[in-house]
């Protein structure tokens, strides 16, 4: 299999070469890599290229911008998302590449990422299937692959990540769900298959504290988002599925009442229109 795969890295504050190389061998990166960096200011912008491995830095904030960042520089045939505390197993680019082999129909294969640090945002295996829109609440964008000819078709159909959304975003969090779900909306084909490729360490999340308002609201803007016509029923199967989690912060009512703000601020964002199908 002669195909290349590129990872596809988000990160911020690296300064030099010393810095680089640090995270690509903790994180077991083998494969062509190319990094976008978030500096604070000029003087800490780095730049790097050689054999393979890229870093650009650019001085501005955002999850989604970042991964838009990415999907403009990418070059491999396979590309996969990481975050900068994503540690590889020892055969990923086996893997990955088997699996594109495998299903050479997929525009996109989800990969599991096993999340080892109870404190983030818990993650779930989507199974072994095609994945539908009910499917990418469940996804982290690290889990997310894409062959080369749909990271093609996602620039000739100006489909991006949404910058509301994500850290540094109007929402915290979202962005891939949103990505996704915009995807299977335009007729690609995504599959999901239980194939560890590694784990997402100990670091901590810079958005996720807990199961608190902010996270009710943000996730109310998402089903609006991504469900128009039918976010108020996600919002109450959601509040009576998942008040174990919130039961200790707020009350259902204060939960649904959080939630169709979210949703509220949404709809004032994107109003009922032909994207939001």
């Amino acid at each position: 299999m002669k195909e290349k795969v590129e990872v596809l890295l988000s990160t911020m504050h690296i300064k030099n070469e010393k810095e680089l190389k640090e995270i690509l061998d903790t994180n077991k990166i083998t494969t062509e890599v190319i990094v976008i960096n978030q500096v604070d200011n000029k003087e800490n912008i780095f730049n790097y290229n050689d054999k393979g491995k890229e870093i650009k830095s650019f001085q501005e904030k955002g999850a989604s911008k970042s991964r838009n960042r990415l999907l403009e520089n990418a070059e491999g045939d396979i590309c996969i998302f990481a975050d900068d505390d994503t540690k590889y197993v020892d055969n990923y680019n086996e893997i990955i590449k088997k699996e594109y082999a495998d299903n050479p129909n997929a525009d996109a294969i989800i990969f599991w990422v096993e999340n080892e640090n109870v404190k983030r945002e818990k993650n779930k295996k989507v199974g072994n299937k095609k994945v539908n829109l009910i499917d990418v609440m469940k996804i982290r964008t690290y889990e997310i692959s894409l062959r080369k000819s749909a990271i093609q078709k996602l620039k000739e159909k100006n489909i991006k990540f949404d910058e509301n959304f994500g850290p540094q975003g109007i929402f915290d969090k979202g962005e891939e769900t949103v990505f996704l779900s915009e995807m299977l909306k335009n007729g690609f084909k995504i599959y999901s298959v239980n194939k560890k490729i590694g784990v997402a360490q100990n670091n901590k999340s810079t958005w996720f504290k807990g199961y608190n308002k902010k996270y009710l609201f943000d996730q109310g803007a998402i089903f609006y988002r991504i469900y128009p016509k039918l976010y108020n029923l996600f919002i109450i199967q959601y509040i009576i599925r998942k008040y174990n989690l919130y039961k200790e912060n707020l009350s259902i009512l204060q939960a649904y009442k959080e939630m169709k703000k979210g949703a509220k601020k949404s709809k004032e964002i994107y109003g009922n229109t032909s994207k939001n199908r």
